[in-house]
């Protein structure tokens, strides 16, 4: 049971712990992701490298092949075999080819030896052993590149490029130039690469021209088979084993493939040594997360279950002390729940207190609906025109009241007020006009100036200046002890001074006034109508409400 219990429900002990392991965890499994790639990019690297240097080792072997091309090509058209100086011929190509390790030999169209540098002159005149090659220049008229083969005079493995001699009557010789494959390992000595890396040439036959593999950062011969030679021989047997990287390169000036490979093994290392530093550094961590998590819990655990008891007594209704701690966030902790009693009784009191607010504003909006439904009786006819005073009046207020439920009913901007009452009016074209400070009205202040400019506007649609393209009307204020309001309409029909007063001459007239405590001028004037609100600033500004509205009051009348 105490096991089910503690599974069910942890102590802050086992949670710090859990946490700890939370934390390092994700960060091992990170590591574990970071060398897998990096195991990955390793024999990615590996791979481009492995290519690259039988691309290096190839190209290096092709100058060196080229090299000697370029120097059968002086030598064949040197002029003593133009005039048939062989003996001349034998003796300049020897001084020329001294200390190269490469031997010459001039061979006619019927194959026999002509000169041979590594003899005397004139040569035994024996048959020129790879007539295959030989026949194959004189056919082409091109350079050829041979294989690898054994010379027994030289004692040593040689490959020979053979060229045509041009004479008047066409080609007839064929030079070629012998020269030990040994030569390859100062060409390809100075590759500077880790140990175990190989590399082996081969020639068009399969057989070994060259093999090497990397020792103290250089590349050494290697002796392996001749035939059908093996990259695994060139490496050695280094326990290893035969999984390889490797990467092959044919070249285009001899047909020879050159291989280059190392051990996956030898690339392997450094992951391997990766993955024992964070199986050891891994457990060192958890080690060390279990013992900060018991350290540490048991010092958070008796200052949390004096925190439990504070809490306790706070959901009683007793007086809680704060506890002492020398951790911070606990000490706040205890200083908020002390503070929490306080507070709730506070935000109940709040609660009263808007509840009382809210009933007064619906008791306000109540007794100006009250308000404007008598006016409208009383000065409609009948029941239609009634309905529609009252309709469109309601729509003000409503308009109004939107405006200020976004400002918490505290206020309203003016411009924003008079956009939204003459919006239905097509406040935003060219015949309505607004300029003036930015003023914010009260919430009385924006219900009664509110409903005065809906009447005003109604009016001017029905009769006056927004009942004509050209009408316009031009509505401003101004703000100093007093607000000054004004509304002026221009070029709209003639205007004659109603011979009775109606709904909205008492809107815009005598509620409005009493509403705001100021006064309202207006002028029937021929061009246009001219109607100017003055009401002490204090009255329409946002400021601490008390009592009814002013336009509720005047309901009584």
């Amino acid at each position: 049971m105490a096991l089910w219990r503690l599974w069910r429900r942890p102590t802050l002990l086992v949670h710090l712990i859990a946490f700890g392991l939370m934390v390092l965890v994700p960060a091992l499994l990170f590591s574990a992701y970071l060398i897998v790639q990096f195991s990955q990019q390793q024999q990615e690297i590996a791979a481009a490298q492995v290519n690259d240097t039988a691309e290096i080792v190839s190209n290096a072997i092709d100058r060196e092949i080229y090299g000697l091309l370029t120097s059968g090509r002086v030598l064949a058209a040197s002029p003593t075999l133009v005039d048939g100086r062989l003996a001349q011929f034998h003796e300049r190509t020897a001084a020329a080819l001294a200390g190269t390790f490469t031997t010459a030999e001039l061979v006619d169209r019927d194959m026999r030896v002509r000169v041979e540098t590594q003899e005397g002159f004139p040569p035994s005149g024996e048959r020129f052993a790879d007539e295959a090659l030989a026949r194959n220049v004189l056919d082409t008229h091109q350079p050829a590149v041979s294989g690898v083969s054994f010379r027994e005079k030289r004692g040593e493995f040689v490959y020979q490029v053979a060229l045509p001699v041009r004479l008047e009557e066409g080609v007839g010789y064929v030079l070629v130039l012998s020269k030990a494959t040994t030569s390859f390992e100062a060409v390809i000595a100075d590759r500077n690469l880790p140990s175990r890396w190989s590399a082996i040439i081969k020639d068009t036959a399969g057989k070994r021209v060259f093999a090497a593999v990397t020792s103290d950062g250089r590349m050494r011969a290697r002796q392996i088979s001749y035939d059908n030679p093996s990259i695994i021989e060139a490496i050695g047997n280094a326990g290893m084993g035969t999984d390889l990287i490797e990467a092959s390169t044919v070249s285009n000036l001899s047909g020879w493939t050159t291989t280059v490979a190392v051990p996956s093994a030898v690339i392997g290392r450094p992951v391997m040594r990766s993955w024992l530093l964070l199986v050891g550094v891994g457990a060192l961590l958890l080690a060390f997360s279990v013992a900060l998590g018991i350290t540490f819990g048991r010092r958070l655990a008796d200052p949390i279950l004096k925190l439990s008891q504070q809490a306790g007594k706070i959901g009683r209704g007793d007086p809680a002390t704060m506890i002492s701690t020398d951790i911070a966030e606990l000490a706040q902790v205890s200083k908020v729940l002390a503070q929490a009693s306080r507070e709730r009784r506070e935000a109940e009191e709040q609660n009263r207190f808007l509840m009382r607010e809210m009933s007064h504003r619906a008791k306000n909006q109540y007794a100006l609906i009250a308000a404007i439904a008598r006016r409208a009786a009383n000065e409609s006819a009948d029941t239609t025109q009634f309905l529609a005073t009252l309709s469109e009046a309601l729509n003000s207020l409503a308009r109004s009241a939107d405006l200020l439920s976004s400002g918490g009913w505290h206020s309203v901007s003016m411009a924003e007020l008079v956009a939204t009452q003459l919006q239905a009016f097509n406040s935003g074209s060219h015949q309505i006009v607004h300029d003036g400070p930015a003023l914010s009205l009260n919430a009385t202040a924006a219900q009664t100036v509110g409903l005065a400019l809906h009447e005003l506007a109604t009016n001017a649609a029905k009769y006056g200046a927004l009942s004509t393209p050209d009408g316009k009307v031009a509505i401003t204020w101004t703000c100093g002890e007093n607000l000054t309001l004004s509304w002026r309409e221009s070029g709209g029909p003639p205007v004659t001074k109603p011979r009775h007063s109606g709904f909205g001459t008492l809107v815009t007239q005598k509620m409005t006034a009493r509403g705001l405590g100021g006064s309202v001028d207006m002028d029937y004037a021929t061009t246009g109508i001219v109607w100017v609100l003055t009401a002490p600033l204090d009255a329409v500004v946002p400021q601490q409400e008390s009592g009814e509205s002013g336009i509720a009051g005047d309901g009584g009348d």
